[in-house]
């Protein structure tokens, strides 16, 4: 065990050796007259010069009675490890048995090393009655600490029958009547115990306890300060105030006697410990994290210290820490069911439902009726897709919290995802009546109704969110939601503003607006949106990227987005979103150098963000660097070694500098961060097989077939294997698995197509049969028939096919685009009606642009058709369907000239078949 700072004990007795040498060549008193004289410091309280007094004469020879005394010092001083240390050289010494003992006891009962301490003295041997009782009295504590309550009682029974009026056993056993529910009994006890001695430290505590289960925890408070005022080198009742003082949110006194507490006791850990918890609870988990590593340091199976890292861990997002602490804190306290539903929740953020259920099964049988476990045995139903247990779960907490509106809401959530929309509803307006201040209940009934389009009860919920929250801005901005899913764009527009008169710099609505804005063609408007909060607010810079949102949408210049995105970056260099998002757009439009530029920039500013470094990592890959992504890569798994997503980054790169091994060990890795990671397994499977490793593939497809075996996706995956394998009845069948286990339109095409590549047409006709019998509304389906027909060039079944899906969907895109192209080549006039109605829905569409440009050219308007086919080419300049369409238009236009640029453009772009020779043919017609 390390006994302070980064010494290990040998380094540390160096180190103390050396001083006691210095000290010791200065002095020529006996070691009999130096332990004398340190006693009579010890009774004057001066512990620091008894202390060395006592390092002298230990420097001239060893004396059990010297460490022994050495540690009573460092105890009053509150250095409790270095303290045990010399306590078990005293023993080593043979000096007093009968004294040493008690005191070894309590120092590790301080330092929380209760399994530890049952194991070294439950049975060690004691004559003396009254030291014999302290031990047994500090076994029962350390056994009370573990939770094993039988053995506590046993301990603290032995103690009374060696000493009737052992204090430290008495406060034990009002202990466990206070754990047992009985606290009338437990303080009248505590207070026989006071009686007899006032200023008893574990009774003080207790009765503190006691005061807040009894709803006093300012007497609580006093009580604990009267101690502290009369033993103010006691730091076990100074640790006591001050974790009562953070309990009832008083942390600026808590503050202040951790500071008391550093400056009485500057070598008690504790106080580290305690600065741990407060900056925990000020929401501060990275300070918290930091300040408890120092106590871990010193005592590395420190209980709650490994707990409040863990916890700390958690909210930073280090999951694999926080696992690892709290797997270590369940070793020793196996009942704590605090650090069991931590680490169940752990195990669900890193995607493991299938270990959150075992883990949380001890907590589940060791407290049925505990309303904290049955919350987490919910969410691991539910994350387990076992919704009617999540269901039941919820339903059992509620019935021990009747009045929780958290509870309820949730239990709403759980019924809405299950389908039981009406118990659903009722929960949520329960919830609603429940709190007249809390809303999470109104915006999920809100959200709720949108779903089911009831408009007028949505506003009626939102009508209840307006009386209890008239000055929240999202009560309007959640108003506008219902108006604009109603249409009603007015109402909408004067409940955001609304909102935005209530706090001028409330970004949701501005947005909303802005977007409302560029609707009516009104950039403008849009923009000043958030010049308004900006002129208040210049460095804000999420107002900024909101506004680059906003003239990405309108469409304006190249130049004045990337000039909006400097100005994000300048108002606040340190903000990472800005620098990533101007990242972002260069690659979206393609221009690898730029995004590669400004990825190198933000590295170059904030070396070690990792959203930066991801950007910078797909920027090289983006323009080809492998190596370079790779090294990327690599450096942002050590950034994030608890995320599966940089070594799925990796995983990318490395097959893209066509690795063979290497991806496939990434995804690996990725995978034993999180065992259910979907797409790392898709990945892996997709890596194993360009390996050529198809059987290795294959078995991954039957773990997640396990793993998820009433989902397809196992068996959809199993059947992609064998499809690249050209086993197609075997990958037919493993569709007809995955429909089985979850009806699915995309298998069903992928199970026709291989029955008809393996020439199995009448079982092809069964499958659909049966499926459009069972699926009468299914587009999904019926557009793969439309499609299948096309191939076929049968156009009139086709059309008739297209029609249904659009009897379904009338505004599907696709479908209207390709209804469109059928009718025109079975000179339909119909053809141009749904041309006309995909171009107004998604007049920026290269494939709607296309075909609607060549009707109109087919239909005369050549000048037109040849405005609307140009827009086709500049959205796709690398489709070779618009640009042909466009170099005929062009050449019935009379505009040969132009016609031969596109078809020479076009020469270079078409390798072979029709279309280079269509090509070839009217070049040379020109």
């Amino acid at each position: 065990m390390k006994v302070g700072g980064p010494w290990s004990v040998r380094t540390y007795s160096v180190f103390l050796l050396s001083g006691v040498l210095l000290l010791g060549s200065c002095s020529q008193e006996s070691p009999e007259s130096l332990i004398k004289s340190a006693k009579e410091y010890i009774a004057k309280r001066d512990y620091a010069a008894a202390a060395i007094q006592l390092k002298n004469a230990l420097q001239q020879q060893e004396n059990g009675e010297a460490r022994y005394l050495l540690a009573t010092t460092q105890i009053q001083q509150g250095d409790l490890g270095a303290a045990e240390l010399h306590l078990r050289q005293a023993i080593d010494s043979r000096f007093a048995p009968d004294t040493v003992y008690p005191e070894l006891g309590r120092v590790m009962l301080e330092l929380g090393d209760f399994r530890k301490l049952v194991t070294e003295l439950a049975n060690v041997n004691i004559d003396d009655p009254g030291a014999k009782s302290m031990v047994k009295a500090v076994v029962g504590e350390a056994y009370f600490g573990l939770g094993q309550i039988d053995d506590a009682r046993k301990a603290f029974s032995v103690a009374l029958a060696s000493n009737p009026s052992e204090p430290r056993a008495r406060v034990g056993e009002a202990r466990i009547i206070a754990a047992q529910g009985d606290i009338a009994s437990a303080t009248t006890l505590v207070g026989s115990i006071l009686a007899v001695a006032p200023n008893q430290p574990q009774a003080l505590a207790l009765k503190a306890d006691l005061l807040i289960a009894q709803s006093k925890p300012d007497e609580a408070v006093a009580t604990l300060s009267a101690l502290v005022n009369a033993a103010p080198y006691n730091g076990h009742a100074r640790s006591a105030l001050v974790s009562l003082l953070i309990a009832g949110d008083k942390f600026e006194q808590a503050g202040a006697g951790i500071a008391a507490m550093k400056k009485a006791l500057p070598r008690d850990i504790r106080w580290r410990y305690l600065e741990g918890v407060l900056a925990f609870r000020r929401a501060q988990p990275v300070q918290a994290r930091d300040a408890v590593l120092q106590v871990l340091n010193v005592i590395p199976d420190h209980g709650p210290s490994l707990l409040l890292a863990a916890a700390a861990e958690y909210q930073i997002g280090s999951l694999s820490t926080a696992e690892n602490h709290l797997r270590k804190v369940l070793a020793t306290y196996p009942r704590s069911l605090y650090a069991r539903n931590l680490l169940v929740a752990t195990y669900l953020r890193k995607g493991q439902p299938l270990k959150a259920e075992d883990t949380l099964a001890p907590g589940l049988k060791q407290a049925p009726q505990d309303p904290t476990v049955l919350r987490a045995a919910g969410e691991v139903a539910f994350a387990n897709n076992k919704f009617a247990d999540a269901a039941k779960y919820y339903e059992q907490a509620l019935a021990i919290e009747k009045d929780s509106v958290a509870l309820r809401t949730r239990l709403a959530q759980i019924r809405l995802a299950t389908g039981e929309t009406v118990r659903a509803l009722e929960d949520l307006q329960t919830a609603s009546g429940l709190d007249k201040n809390a809303y999470q209940a109104d915006l999920s009934l809100v959200s709720a109704y949108l779903s089911q389009k009831q408009y007028e009860k949505a506003l009626a919920a939102v009508a209840t969110l307006e009386r209890k929250q008239p000055a929240n801005p999202l009560t309007y901005a959640t108003k506008a939601t219902v108006f604009i899913a109603k249409q009603d764009v007015k109402n909408a527009r004067a409940s955001l503003e609304k909102a935005l008169s209530i706090q001028f710099n409330y970004l949701p609505a501005a947005r909303i607006l802005a977007g409302l804005d560029v609707a009516d063609k009104n950039p403008e408007a849009a923009k000043a949106r958030f010049e308004t909060i900006l002129a208040k607010e210049p460095a804000n810079d999420s107002a900024l990227l909101s506004l680059a949102e906003t003239q990405i949408a309108a469409k304006a210049l190249h130049k004045e987005i990337v000039a909006t995105f400097d100005r994000a970056i300048k108002a606040n260099p340190a903000s990472a979103s800005a620098r990533v998002a101007l990242v972002k757009f260069h690659s979206r439009n393609r221009d690898t150098q730029s995004a590669l530029a400004a990825a190198q920039a933000a590295v170059a500013a904030m070396p070690n963000d990792p959203g930066i470094i991801d950007a910078l990592g797909l920027a090289q890959l983006a323009s080809g660097d492998t190596a370079q992504a790779i090294e990327t890569f690599n450096k942002l798994t050590l950034l994030l070694p608890d995320s599966p997503l940089p070594l799925m980054r990796l995983a990318s790169a490395q097959y893209a500098a066509k690795q063979v091994d290497a991806p496939i060990q990434a995804l690996r890795k990725a995978l034993v961060l999180n065992p259910d990671f979907l797409e790392a397994q898709r990945q892996l499977i997709i890596a194993q097989l360009a390996a050529g490793r198809a059987d290795e593939a294959l078995k991954e497809t039957k773990a997640i077939q396990k793993a998820r075996p009433r989902e397809s996706i196992g068996f959809a995956m199993e059947g992609d294997v064998l499809a690249n394998q050209n086993k197609h009845i075997e990958a037919a069948n493993a569709y007809a698995e995955g429909i089985k286990r979850q009806p699915d339109a995309g298998l069903v095409v992928r199970q026709l197509e291989l029955l008809q590549a393996a020439g199995k047409p009448i079982e092809a006709d069964a499958v659909l049969t049966k499926w459009l019998q069972e699926n009468p509304k299914d587009p999904v389906v019926r557009f793969h028939l439309g499609n299948a027909a096309v191939q076929n060039n049968d156009y009139k079944n086709a059309a008739a096919r297209y029609r249904e899906v659009f009897a379904l969907q009338p505004d599907n895109l696709a479908v209207l685009n390709n209804l469109a192209w059928v009718l025109n080549e079975m000179q339909d006039p119909a053809a141009m009606g749904f041309a006309e109605k995909a171009y107004a829905i998604s007049p920026d569409n290269a494939d709607v642009q296309d075909t609607y440009g060549w009707l109109l050219v087919n239909k005369g308007d050549t000048k037109r058709g040849i405005e609307v086919l140009s827009r086709a080419v500049a959205t796709a300049p690398k489709a070779v369907e618009p640009r042909l369409h466009l170099a005929k238009a062009l050449m019935k236009s009379g505009d040969k000239a132009a016609a031969k640029r596109e078809l020479d453009t076009l020469a270079t772009m078409v390798k072979g078949g029709p279309a280079k020779a269509e090509v070839e043919k009217l070049l040379q017609s020109l």
